[in-house]
């Protein structure tokens, strides 16, 4: 492809930002100025989708929802389809959703107990490790094979599958680092405490009306939190938050926050000191809170007695599915006796994220327009450099950095 066909394809970040622009987000905090308006418009996130999300490990799914040999359920990256099963090995398993005959969808919603799968147009078959197993009436009338036609692929095509706790991660490309390497990071981080033998308690899903980076950067600071969410730090005597990162890992920020005292340190997080908090190796003042997004798509909260995982699906460039899973120790997720504190700490973060819909659409809606009125962004060095540094991650993936 000659280099005018290329840049008129969009198939290089300089089609997309500057170097000037380039420049301005990696200087400085306080100096810094983010991604231009068009990075968050429908030519960019095409451009996210070859570039982006088939490149790193997405976080795409939960592996409880397929407990099972035989379950499995369709998921969506950025407009990859894909499959997620568990085979009869009870391995997960991740396949591009694309029949190798011409390219219908085998699997349209969640199922369990299932030995094969099949394509609804032509009834091509696979089992559950994704060998082609049946072709019907290939042959004409009731033959279900040819001699003079060999399929020139015998079975769905793989992705590359990883897990942590609960979240299922994928690389589309399979040119990714291994996935225990990509995850050593966040592991390392988290090593001070026991996150084995968490469980569900509570999960919900929303919608937000914004580009998937908008979503996600509302989700990465605490500056707006007094504003924005005020339940949440009237009972706090003082917090001592930090910014922290690991390359294209995560990002995100901790808090050790002082409450008054123990009864206003579990209201303000929506639960009961009744539930156990999660055990640490390793002790400060204070109980040391993270919320972290684990590049691109996953998200992460630990705190006190629980850890929320989350993801943020681009759905188009428009939109934003956000589902966010409440995880305790063990029969603290399901016992009668903590339904009401489980409940209760579940009302209280889905308030959160509903108070940042109207923030994250009217934030969406002002990309459009800010590059014509000439304005950049600008990040507060005390609260947004984890923004930045997300920004920084989406532009090294698209510049092909591993």
């Amino acid at each position: 492809m000659s280099q005018t066909a290329s840049r008129r394809s969009g198939s290089e970040l300089s089609d997309f930002l500057s170097e000037a622009e380039i420049e301005a987000l990696y200087r400085p905090t306080a100096s810094a100025t983010g991604l231009p308006g068009r990075a968050y418009d429908s030519k960019f996130y095409r451009f996210e989708q070859r570039k982006l999300f088939p490149r790193t490990w997405c976080a795409v799914g939960f592996a409880s929802d397929l407990p099972d040999p035989g379950d499995a359920m369709p998921v969506t990256l950025a407009g990859w389809p894909l499959v997620i099963l568990r085979g009869v090995d009870g391995k997960l398993r991740a396949f591009h959703n694309i029949c190798r005959h011409r390219a219908m969808r085998v699997l349209e919603e969640p199922c369990k107990g299932r030995s094969t799968l099949s394509c609804p147009w032509h009834r091509w078959t696979y089992d559950l490790s994704g060998k082609l197993v049946a072709t019907p009436r290939i042959g004409g009338g009731q033959r279900d094979s040819d001699p003079t036609f060999v399929p020139a692929a015998d079975g769905l095509k793989p992705v590359e599958l990883g897990q942590y706790l609960d979240l299922i991660f994928v690389n589309i490309d399979g040119m990714a680092p291994p996935f225990h390497e990509h995850l050593a990071p966040l592991m390392e981080l988290l090593a001070e405490f026991d996150l084995s033998d968490l469980r569900l308690g509570e999960r919900f899903s929303l919608r937000y009306p914004a580009n998937w980076k908008v979503s996600v950067e509302g989700a990465l600071e605490e500056y707006h939190i007094p504003f924005g969410h005020p339940q949440h730090v009237r009972n706090v005597r003082g917090d001592n938050p930090g910014v922290i990162h690991a390359g294209r890992t995560y990002m995100g920020t901790f808090n050790a926050r002082r409450y008054r005292d123990r009864h206003h340190a579990a209201a303000s997080a929506g639960l009961d000191e009744a539930i156990a908090p999660l055990p640490q190796r390793q002790s400060s003042e204070g109980k040391r809170a993270y919320s972290l997004n684990i590049f691109p798509t996953g998200h992460m909260d630990l705190r006190g007695n629980r850890v929320n995982l989350g993801l943020f699906l681009p759905d188009g460039p428009e939109h934003t599915d956000i589902v966010l899973g409440m995880y305790y120790r063990g029969a603290a997720a399901s016992d009668p006796e903590h339904a009401a504190l489980r409940s209760k700490a579940a009302t209280e973060m889905r308030r959160v994220f509903e108070q940042d819909i109207e923030f994250a659409r009217h934030v969406h809606e002002n990309a459009k327009l800010r590059d014509a009125a000439g304005l950049d962004t600008c990040f507060v060095p005390f609260w947004e450099g984890s923004v930045q540094r997300f920004q920084q991650a989406v532009v090294e993936r698209l510049r092909g950095d591993r």
